[in-house]
């Protein structure tokens, strides 16, 4: 593995001797086991690898947004064709929906007719 860089206060031993590694120092060579569980725990970081998964991470964000800007442009597009034929039918005010007031109208109309048996 490549040089780990400890991210806090680390305990080792280097020739027979206790040492404390500070954060942000670089630790000396370690078993892989040893080097895994500290990668692991989120207590040693490969400097190698943080900038290749920055530089993925960095990548796949220009994708998404690229992603998100072509399916806005696209919705964008749409409303706008929506919207210049959708003039010439709003200007009559028939949408094709049911117009609130009508129904609501109705409503009372057959609460009426209950009441009056």
């Amino acid at each position: 593995m490549s040089r780990l860089i400890a991210m806090v206060a680390t305990a080792v031993l280097v020739n027979g001797e206790r040492t404390v590694i500070q954060p942000g120092e670089p630790l000396p060579e370690l078993p892989e086991h040893d080097e895994g569980e500290l990668l692991a725990n989120g207590m040693a970081m490969d400097p190698e690898k943080a900038a290749a998964n920055d530089k993925a991470k960095k990548a796949e964000e220009a994708a998404a947004l690229k992603a998100f800007q072509a399916a806005r442009e696209k919705v964008k597009a749409e409303q706008e064709s929506t919207q210049s034929s959708g003039d010439e039918s709003g200007a009559s005010g028939d949408s094709g929906a049911p117009d609130d007031q009508t129904t609501q109208k109705a409503k009372p109309a057959a609460k009426t007719a209950t009441t009056k048996k």
